[in-house]
């Protein structure tokens, strides 16, 4: 009897066959299923970590770019108090390579006929020497730097028409060193706004590769940063850095592939392709061994240079393959076992049968000692299922790391979140912000580039004056919200016990440019408007000017002081003006005229000054409305391009309700504490005119009393007779009291809060007076006004009072 025909003939064997074939049939599909998501899992990873470490290396590089260009901007700001002197230049360009270690060289170029003296050429130049870093002063001056003849096509460009900073070409150093090299130029203008000398500072690039290189997504990444003119800034061979011929003969070894790709790096396009590792080098046996690669492409914008990483897909699939390589090996023996299982199956199957036949024939001789045999294929099934579950296992083992990445990725994004959170709640977010006051209505709004931001503002009221600011952190991302936090809180702490601008601008700079390593800057312009008269005081640490809105748009005159954290002991300049009721000031930082659409075309002053006067010119517009159609206005302009700036804005309205004076009464002492009872008769007339009761009236007394003999005592020096005025006027919201003097300045709403929960041991001398003004009083005020200085107190009217 043939086996086929016992075998399909037997409903037990059929069932086994078919059950043992669906298994192995399950495991297959669903072992070349596992490969392939695994694969596909493995490569949607390590896209994602490229584009995060892409992100990365452009955002700290930006950062480097950014300080460069925050360093020499801020020299060539304050440049005019040096350059005209030939004594103090090298001063000049002293402090300015002190400030970033990353300027080897720095060189004023003069205009060849403004020191006569010097005949054609003068560029005095210090370098910083790479052995030791130890400066060294040079004079450079000659044919090749002449300033009116540089080349455009070469590392230079035409100085005489520089009008703002330039990045030039990158080029290698001419020392022994051959370091690559690029400088940043920018133009010093004179009062007639000619340019008489460029400022040039020489960086050194071999920090690029150490960025790159530390960004990169895997140890085996290759990456290389392309200059806007083909050539490479940094690469694995070191023969092609800087060599005109690098980028040519990458494209005639890789093709249209390769040459379509380095014209879109060169035209500044970020993105990612795939090709062969014969396309770079199609005579090394390594590169055939490598396979196919995935190359990520990214700009950074200002130098006009690319980054890129170069991964072999082989490495990044060295998990993925050996766990293919050892299913395979599961699957074989699997099979073979399955084939083993069967074969069993088929001889249980027929085994019994010939032994039956045998024993039967034994009988019919008479032979009845038979016994027949019993199979059992337990153990092989137990085999398969065995088999089958360490597949399962070594599956799961790379399923859980991948997702113990993906989990980690997520938790930092949960972080970011919380930072952002932090961040923002640390800023004004109710508006109005004071819904009780009819002087003063603002609104503004934070929209950073990333997770978290480098911008800032905030304001709040204190002694009837307005303090606000506005800031810009230079740089992105982390360490520039960390910068934002503290300037954040320097402003508030400083302001609360100091009313002028420039001493708050100039204290929070002591603090932040102590120990200041990461060459960090703020750009910060705070002001203090006096809500009473309409008097600012403001100073400008290198912020962008205001624009101011009053019948029609101007730029708010401002200082060109430093940025804030870049040289301690700086003294930053104060200056004032009065704000006419109805104005509209606005305030923003470079996100808003800086923004680019897609073509790299900015945003510009010009457009945000026609569409703040647009705006304005409607007696409608509101500080809210105003920032919502600025922000709509910067949308639209920019569509689909990728926001590359934090953007922040603040507007301010300065609604001064003037109600008619239904008091006035006036009292003048001198500086004698005998005349006090007259002050208390004066108070005590105009509180029952106002129809306060005693308690009030009582209170009023006090308050004014303490604040008139605290004049008598200080203001004026022992045995000098001085006059004291007491104002008293009333509208139909409140009463005030007006105490000036021309005695020696005092601001008293400048002393701290007194601490009252402190026993009288620990509590400081002093204070105590003023505490119980601020007690009584609803608002109190002090300016120094035309040499004198001016006390005001406010209370409001009661119900029924006058």
């Amino acid at each position: 009897m043939k086996i086929s025909r016992f075998f399909f003939g037997s409903v037990a064997a059929r069932t086994t066959t078919l059950v043992l074939s669906l298994v192995t049939l399950i495991m297959l599909v669903a072992g070349f299923w596992q490969m392939h998501h695994v694969r596909a899992i493995t490569l949607d990873e390590a896209h994602r970590q490229a584009s995060r470490s892409m992100e990365s290396a452009i955002a700290v590089i930006d950062n480097h770019i950014t300080n460069i260009e925050t360093t020499v901007e801020t020299a060539a700001s304050y440049a005019n108090m040096f350059a005209p002197h030939e004594v103090l230049v090298y001063k000049l360009l002293e402090r300015l390579i002190d400030a970033n270690k990353d300027i080897a060289a720095v060189t004023l170029l003069y205009r060849a006929d403004y020191f006569p003296e010097h005949g054609r050429y003068y560029a005095p130049t210090i370098t910083r020497n790479p052995a030791d870093g130890q400066l060294e002063e040079d004079e450079i001056g000659g044919p090749e730097h002449d300033f009116c003849y540089l080349e455009t096509d070469s590392n230079w460009i035409y100085t005489s028409k520089l009008d703002q900073g330039y990045w030039c070409l990158p080029y290698m150093d001419s020392m022994s060193t051959k370091r690559p090299m690029v400088t940043y130029s920018v133009p010093l203008h004179d009062e007639a706004g000619k340019t008489y000398a460029v400022l040039c500072a020489d960086i050194d690039l071999r920090w690029v590769k150490m960025i790159v290189e530390k960004a990169k997504p895997y140890d085996f990444s290759i990456v290389s940063v392309l200059s806007r003119d083909g050539q490479f800034i940094c690469h694995p061979d070191s023969t092609l850095i800087l060599n005109p011929q690098g980028v040519e003969e990458a494209r005639r070894r890789g093709g249209q592939q390769m040459k379509d790709m380095t014209d879109r790096m060169l035209r500044m396009q970020g993105g990612s392709d795939t090709m062969h590792a014969t396309q770079f080098d199609n005579t090394s046996d390594a590169a055939k061994k490598l396979g196919k690669l995935i190359i990520y492409y990214a700009p950074v914008a200002r130098p006009q240079w690319s980054v890129s990483f170069t991964m072999p897909e082989k490495m990044i699939m060295q998990g993925p393959d050996r766990l293919r390589s050892n299913m395979l090996m599961l699957l074989a023996v699997m099979l073979l076992s399955v084939s083993l299982v069967l074969y069993l199956v088929i001889r249980a199957q027929l085994w019994p049968l010939k032994m039956l036949a045998k024993e039967t024939r034994k009988v019919a001789k008479g032979d009845f000692n038979t016994q027949l045999p019993v199979f059992n294929t337990h153990d092989e099934i137990s085999y398969l299922r065995n088999s089958f579950a360490d597949m399962q296992a070594s599956l799961a083992t790379y399923i859980d790391e991948l997702q113990r990445t993906t989990a980690s990725k997520a938790s930092i994004e949960s972080e970011l979140k919380v930072a952002s959170d932090i961040q923002m709640s640390m800023l004004p977010k109710l508006f109005p912000p004071f819904p009780d006051r009819s002087d003063i209505d603002l609104y503004g709004s934070l929209t950073p580039a990333k997770s978290v931001g480098g911008d800032l503002f905030d304001f709040y009221i204190r002694d009837e004056k307005l303090f606000f600011c506005i800031g810009d952190v230079s740089g992105k991302g982390v360490p520039a919200s960390l910068v934002m936090a503290v300037t954040r809180a320097q402003f508030r702490t400083i302001s609360n016990h100091e009313s002028m601008p420039d001493r708050i601008v100039t204290a929070i700079n002591d603090t932040m440019a102590e120990g200041n390593d990461s060459n960090m800057f703020v750009t910060l312009f705070v002001g203090v408007l006096d809500l009473p008269t309409g008097r600012l005081r403001y100073s400008n640490g290198g912020h962008n000017a205001p624009v101011v809105f009053s019948g029609k748009c101007t730029f708010l005159p401002c200082d060109p002081n430093l940025p804030v954290g870049c040289m301690p002991g700086w003294k930053f300049s104060g200056q004032e003006t009065i704000i006419e009721p109805g104005t509209m000031i606005f305030l923003y930082t470079d996100g808003l005229t800086e923004a680019e659409d897609i073509s790299h075309a900015q945003f510009g002053e010009q457009r945000m000054m026609d569409f703040v006067s647009r705006a304005c010119d409607d007696p409608a517009t509101t500080p809210q409305s105003l920032v919502s159609q600025a922000s709509a206005a910067v949308s639209a302009f920019v569509g689909d391009a990728e926001q590359s700036d934090d953007l922040t804005m603040l507007a301010i309205q300065y609604t001064k309700q003037q109600l008619d004076v239904r008091l006035a009464r006036h009292l003048m002492l001198q500086n004698d504490v005998q005349q006090v009872p007259q002050l208390a008769q004066f108070v005590d007339e105009v509180c029952e005119a106002v129809g306060f009761d005693m308690a009030t009236t009582m209170q009023l007394n006090l308050a004014i009393e303490e604040a008139v003999v605290n004049v008598m005592n200080y203001a004026y020096p022992h045995g000098i007779v001085g006059n004291i005025d007491i104002d008293a006027e009333a509208n139909d919201v409140r009463l005030k009291f007006v105490i000036s003097d021309s005695g020696e300045p005092f601001d008293p709403t400048a002393k701290a809060e007194v601490d009252t929960t402190l026993s009288a041991e620990e509590r400081p001398i002093g204070g105590l007076g003023i505490h119980l003004v601020r007690k009584i009083m609803d608002s109190i005020n002090y300016e120094r006004i035309d040499g004198q200085n001016v006390l005001t107190l406010r209370k409001k009217l009661t119900h029924g009072s006058i």
